[in-house]
């Protein structure tokens, strides 16, 4: 059997499309919501019953630091470890603070105000609205559940393959 590039070409065009339309859709928001990451899915219950876990939320990069209110719903990193996410309600503000303006927060769920200080090089943006559950997709293909379905379709591709070369 003789492989075609026109084949080869149209087995691989709705992934080239697929491929455009998300990095478009991907260019846009962070174009005009301002924020390199527009999108998160929310990890724990701390902010129930506004956020579920599972729902993606949509950060806005436009309210500047010196902006943010208290009841502002924000996200940023975790003052003592830069790698974790944190999506927290506003409780005060501290503008005449030494180290500049101090940000307290709190979850919603939460019972009492968090131990850390939010700084304005920790904050990343704004919540702007949230889109329920359809984060949970992700959350359920983290690993190991992901490798499983990677290793699923390999060998289901490879059987595919080895038919086909049969026939």
């Amino acid at each position: 059997m003789q492989v075609s590039i026109k084949n080869i070409i149209k087995e691989i065009m709705p992934l080239i499309l697929l491929i455009l339309i998300i990095g478009g859709i991907w260019f846009g928001a962070t174009t005009i919501i301002k924020n390199d990451t527009p999108f998160f899915v929310v990890s724990s219950g701390s902010m129930k019953p506004i956020l579920e876990v599972g729902d993606i939320i949509v950060v806005s990069g436009r309210n500047e630091y010196e902006q943010l209110e208290v009841g502002d719903i924000i996200v940023f990193t975790l003052p003592t470890d830069s790698k974790r996410v944190i999506v927290h309600r506003i409780n005060s503000i501290d503008k005449e603070a030494a180290r500049g303006i101090e940000i307290k927060t709190k979850g919603d769920n939460n019972p009492n105000v968090d131990g850390w200080t939010v700084l304005e090089k920790n904050y990343i943006g704004t919540v702007i609205t949230s889109i329920p559950s359809v984060g949970k997709i992700t959350i359920w293909l983290s690993p190991p559940v992901n490798y499983y379905i990677i290793f699923f379709v390999i060998i289901v591709l490879l059987t595919n393959e080895v038919k086909r070369k049969e026939k």
